[in-house]
């Protein structure tokens, strides 16, 4: 299975540069016979780059294979952290161009391969398979597990690489494929890297990110080289400068919690990122591009502008318009909608409170229904999450337009419904015709109902907080508190590793695609004398998945400040609570049997003022201007 997955992966891989794969920059092409011939020496350079740094990758699987077998507990810890770091050379294309290699050696695993159920959420795979056990005894040989054993996992990783490495001459990486890959992997160290996502031995995590960007600083330089006399020589090199500039940052203060994240940021990805867009205007413009989330023609997933939010947007939605999200804005307010109409969407998300409610459980219209009632989440970006609901059960905003509106505990409607209401009105009969002009049926219908209130929800983004300015270069923006908390928030509490920067959600960077939910153990209630588990099944109420028992969707954090209570039974009433919670190690650090819990149960260990400083900057996340607009 997993080879067949490999060829697959390689299969996407030429569709890319043909110029037609999901989500992936198309390679560009042109018709000039001399930019065509730069294309496939650029082409055949960089892969041939990039097979030296899977074999690399594959010799120090090899050698890691034979100090576990040894049982050579220190020869292998150095052999792990050679492998790690070359793994993160490598990280760059195969990340892109074999998903599959990239999660079974560095995780997270695939959630099912077709003929097994799915993992459990945040199951370690390859490299964490081994950490578990390579560092269980924290550095100490006396009482240490045997390790012999995980040498078959490093076999299994190694056939991995070398099985992609045997089809690399399929694949085709022209300028335009290759800046995407290094974007991606710079906007990946900047919020996952610094951040220790994906290595349980922290203190590496800098050193880790500086190798990643060494390896694009690689790719780039022989991109440059093969460059010379076309206009693009000057941009590349300027990108390789800027690239190694920030690894080199990275490598000077590698202490996990000592790295000046936010001044590397500020300094150093941001610089990156700026060269980075240097090449994309000297090359020629591509045919076509595939609409995602993190726009193009932003250079930085931290800028005003990075986030394109229609991208979540079905197939059916029609272009945003002022006319439409008017439309929708005035839906939004109008208690016509519900079948008793008494009740509004506003209702329940008031702008005042940053469109909550301010209840630990909302409201419902049967009562018989109001302990299954869940906190009632802000909407405010909510547009720049592909799910919807706590549990995830909703694809798109459309979808859960009509999941409310039909639901008997919320408004017990219909968008049918409400259309059929809404079509008495004469005024109404107008604003829809002016706002979805063209269709053969121009009078109100459910899905135009569904269509507009969605419309006005991707109006309600706001990414123009503290923070934000902060991270684009206005560093005075944040108070010596805030600053502490943040680094803070990246390092020492890990916050980050969850609640993924700039959007700090659950939407795992670079793709903004995949959004997996934590299991942390959430008690029903905070105040007793003895705390039990929230019976809430979470998304093992959606896909029935046993391993998906009390998880849940990871909240944003942007006004978490204006939004309590928190939690999705709304537990806990103040920041500093949550954060309490979270410093003892979840539900399981508190006591409770979370036998599948994803966030780790060890103690934070911060400090009083360490815990105010995190308050702080999660302050600093606020930014209503969508609610305070007429």
């Amino acid at each position: 299975m997993r080879t067949k997955a490999v060829v697959l992966a390689v299969a996407a891989a030429v569709t890319l540069a043909a110029g037609i794969a999901t989500g992936r920059q198309i390679s560009v092409r042109t018709t000039t016979a001399k930019l065509a011939a730069h294309d496939n020496a650029v082409s055949t350079a960089v892969r041939i780059a990039f097979e030296s740094q899977l074999g690399e990758l594959a010799a120090s699987l090899d050698t890691l294979s034979t100090a576990l077998a040894a049982n050579d507990r220190a020869g292998a810890q150095r052999a792990f952290r050679t492998a790690r770091a070359a793994y993160k050379r490598s990280e760059c294309l195969l990340a892109i161009y074999s998903p599959p290699t990239s999660s079974f050696l560095n995780g997270p695993p695939p959630e099912s391969d077709g003929d097994l159920p799915p993992p459990p959420l945040g199951a370690p795979a390859g490299f964490q398979q081994i950490a578990a056990l390579l560092y269980s005894d924290g550095g100490s040989h006396a009482g240490a597990a045997p390790i012999a054993a995980l040498h078959t996992i490093a076999d299994s990783m190694r056939a991995q690489t070398r099985t992609f490495l045997a089809l690399t001459p399929l694949v085709t990486v022209a300028d335009a494929a290759l800046l995407d890959a290094v974007r991606a992997e710079v906007a990946r160290v900047s919020t996952l890297g610094i951040a220790g996502f994906d290595t349980d031995s922290p203190l590496d995590a800098s050193l880790e990110a500086a190798a990643a960007l060494d390896g694009a600083a690689t790719l780039a330089r022989v991109a440059a080289a093969r460059a010379s006399g076309t206009g693009l020589e000057h941009a590349w090199n300027e990108a390789v400068g800027a690239l190694q500039r920030a690894a080199t940052q990275l490598r000077s203060d590698p202490g996990f919690e000592r790295t000046a994240r936010l001044t590397f940021i500020v300094r150093y990805v941001n610089g990156a990122a700026r060269a980075l867009d240097g090449v994309r205007l000297a090359l020629p413009p591509s045919q076509f591009a595939l609409r995602r989330v993190w726009r193009l023609a932003s250079s930085s997933v931290f800028d005003s502008a990075a986030f394109d939010q229609s991208a979540y947007a079905p197939e059916f939605a029609p272009p945003a318009s002022l006319e439409l999200a008017s439309l929708g804005k005035r839906l939004f307010s109008d208690p016509i909608l519900s079948g008793p109409k008494t009740r509004s969407c506003a209702s329940c998300h008031d702008p005042a409170r940053a469109f909550t409610d301010g209840l630990s459980r909302a409201r419902t219209l049967t009562p018989e229904a109001q302990g299954t009632a869940r906190n009632t989440p802000t909407l405010i970006n909510a547009a720049l999450e592909p799910t919807q609901f706590a549990d995830q059960r909703a694809g798109s905003l459309e979808e859960q337009v009509a999941r409310v509106l039909s639901s008997s505990a919320e408004m017990q409607s219909s968008a049918a419904l409400a259309a059929s209401r809404l079509q008495e009105d004469s005024s109404y009969r107008a604003q829809f015709a002016r706002a979805l002009p063209g269709r053969r049926d121009t009078a109100v219908t459910a899905l135009g109902v569904r269509i507009a209130l969605a419309a006005y929800m991707r109006t309600l983004v706001a990414l123009n907080s503290r923070f934000d300015r902060a991270a684009r270069g206005d560093t005075a923006a944040l108070t010596p508190g805030e600053r502490r908390g943040f680094e803070l928030f990246v390092g020492k509490a890990r916050c980050a590793s969850c609640h993924f920067m700039p959007l700090f959600t659950g939407v795992a960077p670079p793709d903004f695609v995949t959004e997996e939910p934590e299991i942390i153990g959430v008690p029903r209630d905070a105040g007793a004398r003895r705390l039990a588990l929230d019976g809430d099944p979470g998304r093992e109420g959606v896909d029935h998945i046993t391993n998906h028992r009390f998880a849940f969707k990871v909240p944003g954090l942007r006004n978490i400040a204006l939004t309590s209570p928190y939690m999705h039974n709304g537990v806990f009433k103040s920041l500093d609570e949550v954060v309490e919670f979270y410093n003892r190690g979840g539900g399981a650090g508190s006591g409770l049997r979370v036998p599948n819990q994803t966030l780790s149960e060890k103690p934070l260990l911060l400090q009083p003022a360490e815990r105010r400083d995190l308050v702080a900057f999660m302050q600093a996340l606020t930014d209503t201007v969508v609610a305070r607009v007429p």
